[in-house]
């Protein structure tokens, strides 16, 4: 932690307000009621049938403010028999064949690194309350938007998925290999990996020259990307051979004055140092007032008229209550009740 701070929730939570308000009670939710007439999106994140059973589903606060738009984000939607199951990211990996995919050829299912679906079922979230709030503009409607991390997770699959409806076929775990195209993968370099990707056939004549393999441009089992697929387990480990001679800035280095995509393989240490990852001013730093200055995300999307900017620290348990209420309407007394009984 930092100064008893957790760097995730530091993160995830700046630029926000926060209140703590205890939706079991009848008070809990009136206050709760009142906050929604005035506002112009809900997002709740509980699991299927909880928003209903505390009676702050959309149906309910939709009478209270017709022009509001709701948004649910759950693990696995709206409708089937998973749709009141708690879930998180990596069982619906599990469940969407995102990790059937995932892996070495000789390995088990793998987990990705990062918690991807979870960030693809929020970027959802917002496009869908976006489109909701321009279609507001429109006719004056609110309207309820359901996200799931499912559903963003088989989106993820569209490449993947279109070619098992045409096959029937399940995919095989690769590693970081790709399942048409022939060298497309990492490779072990000097002193780390490299990734190199040869999509076409003219590609993989610049890339024998570059890696001082010319012959097996003009080779008859290699020719073509058919071959080149066909012929996998015999190609690439005569390229390992090959990558292990040079480092991966001299490979960098030579494919790139062949016009051959590659990248290094960062790892976090290296990525955070990446000229390209500085220049994207991704890596940001931010004061907070008890974790004090530490580097955290910068923002992703650049407007030219209206930057996003990191402008407030995340809150603490609570901090903004009672300033929230006072501009809902509550007078110091209310609100003095209303933490008295335990509600607020």
């Amino acid at each position: 932690t930092l100064n008893g701070e957790g760097p995730l929730y530091i993160t995830v939570n700046r630029n926000k307000r926060g209140i703590t308000l205890d939706l079991s009670a009848p008070d809990g939710r009136e206050v709760f009621y009142r906050l929604a007439e005035r506002a112009d999106v809900v997002i709740e994140a509980y699991r299927g049938g909880v928003a209903e059973r505390l009676e702050i589903d959309y149906e309910r606060l939709s009478r209270l403010n017709p022009r509001l738009i709701y948004c649910s984000l759950s693990a696995f939607g709206p409708e089937g028999p998973w749709r009141e199951k708690p879930g998180l990211d990596a069982l619906v990996q599990a469940m969407s064949g995102l990790m059937a995919i995932t892996g070495a050829p000789d390995g088990g299912p793998a987990l990705c690194g990062a918690p991807v679906v979870d960030t693809i079922g929020s970027l959802l979230a917002v496009q869908g309350v976006l489109t909701a709030l321009l279609y507001r503009e429109k006719t004056g409607e609110g309207q309820k938007v359901d996200v799931s991390l499912l559903d963003g997770a088989l989106l993820a699959h569209a490449a993947r998925l279109s070619v098992f409806h045409l096959t029937g076929e399940d995919l095989p775990r690769l590693g970081s290999a790709h399942p048409e195209l022939v060298p497309y993968q990492a490779f072990r370099g000097r002193d780390g990996w490299i990734f190199v990707a040869v999509r076409t056939d003219q590609l993989w004549r610049s890339f024998c020259g570059a890696i001082g393999r010319p012959g097996l441009a003009t080779d008859p089992r290699f020719a073509t990307k058919a071959d080149r697929l066909a012929r996998r387990k015999e190609l690439v480990p005569m390229l390992d051979v090959v990558f292990l001679s040079r480092t991966v800035g001299e490979w960098m280095e030579v494919l790139e004055a062949a016009d051959v995509l590659c990248a290094p393989v960062n790892n976090y240490s290296d990525m955070v140092k990446d000229p390209q990852v500085v220049a994207s001013g991704m890596i940001a730093e931010q004061d907070h007032p008890k974790a004090g200055r530490f580097k955290t995300i910068g923002v992703p999307v650049k407007l030219a008229k209206s930057p996003g900017r990191i402008l407030t620290a995340a809150p603490a348990l609570g901090e903004h209550t009672h300033q929230v209420l006072r501009e809902a309407g509550y007078g110091d007394a209310e609100i003095q009740s209303l933490r008295q009984r335990g509600i607020i």
